[in-house]
């Protein structure tokens, strides 16, 4: 099937040649003029590695996009807006953002892990003001005015991602429906307008107007002016949801909403293939056969337990028959069954 033409990404996990210069500019509304430009991350080492382990051989993930998923896809990356991943566990969803940043080659993936204890400052920012404190007491160590103030300030996923980058970049907020219940509200005003300002810097502007912070990757510094940050390039931004629970309206008003099914049995074996080649796949039909059956019959059932499941039996090489269907029902349990 043909991508419709208007699609700048198409889930295939192949590196565009343009990469993000294939994405038309923004319409009015989601236009930010922040700047001075940030320079692009340096290269990770890993990163090419990384990309492999979340996305498979063929860098197709954990699930095949559809049609349907691939028009909400670029419609959120073309609008500038969130997008919000829901679905049940193993069905890829954090993978998407990973599958983004190769194919449209938006360098290392940012990552905002949620827990029921996040709030929008971690997400922004952290200041160490225990360490600050602790570190005055040390004779000859300086800790006063901008270059003492600026060792104590880290910005966090979020803060990283809103720096005026020419080219966006892609930030994976990790299982949002595991925040706090003010978390999504709060988010609101930096996903409407992509500024946050940095308190501490604030409040010493008039005398250190340009203050240099470590990102989130601790590897190199920017400067913060008048201790306030707006992007230039809005970020792209993957949320996740295992749809534990309900959203605000005004929040979910603000994202595109993708609502990912479980994959069928056409897409399983791409899957299979991708992770672990074609052959697994002739090899494995019977259990890619229970896979599906007890998928249906018995809960929820996430892709990677096939994965697994299959992965174990192209090492066992003296199971096969009953034994091997027996082995493979053992690893592929559903996961709403007690243990």
């Amino acid at each position: 099937m043909t991508a419709p033409t208007w699609h700048v990404f198409h889930g295939s996990g192949e590196p565009r040649p343009d990469g993000w210069d294939s994405v038309p500019p923004p319409m009015v509304a989601r236009t930010f003029t922040g700047g001075p430009f940030v320079s692009p991350p340096r290269p990770q080492p890993d990163q090419a590695a990384q990309l492999d382990r979340k996305l498979g051989r063929n860098g197709i993930g954990a699930h095949q996009l559809r049609p349907d998923d691939l028009d909400v896809i670029n419609a959120a990356l073309l609008c500038r807006r969130p997008l919000l991943v829901s679905g049940a566990p193993g069905l890829g969803k954090s993978s998407l953002a990973y599958l983004i940043t190769r194919e449209l080659n938006l360098g290392p993936v940012l990552h905002w892990p949620i827990t029921s204890r996040s709030v929008l400052r971690d997400g922004l920012y952290q200041y160490d003001a225990l360490r600050r404190f602790e570190e005055s007491q040390v004779p000859g160590l300086r800790t006063d005015g901008e270059s003492g103030l600026a060792d104590y300030i880290t910005l966090g996923p979020l803060g990283t991602a809103l720096l005026p980058y020419r080219r966006p970049r892609v930030l994976l907020i990790d299982e949002i429906d595991k925040a706090d219940i003010d978390l999504p509200n709060d988010l609101l005003h930096v996903f409407e307008n992509g500024e946050y300002p940095v308190d501490e810097l604030r409040r010493i502007r008039a005398h250190s107007p340009e203050v240099e912070v470590f990102t989130h990757e601790g590897r190199e510094r920017v400067a913060i002016r008048e201790g306030f940050v707006q992007c230039n390039a809005f970020p792209v931004i993957i949320m996740t949801s295992n749809g534990e629970r309900e959203f605000p309206a005004a929040f979910l008003r603000r994202c595109l909403h993708l609502r990912l099914s479980k994959p069928e049995r056409g897409q399983l074996e791409r899957v299979v293939a991708a992770h672990l080649g074609d052959t697994a796949v002739e090899e494995y039909r019977d259990i890619i056969d229970e896979f599906v059956r007890r998928r249906s019959e018995l809960g929820s059932l996430p892709t990677d337990r096939l994965l697994i499941a299959l992965h174990v039996l192209t090492q066992a090489t003296r199971v096969d028959g009953a034994d091997r269907k027996s082995l493979a029902e053992r690893l592929m349990q559903p996961m709403d069954t007690g243990g």
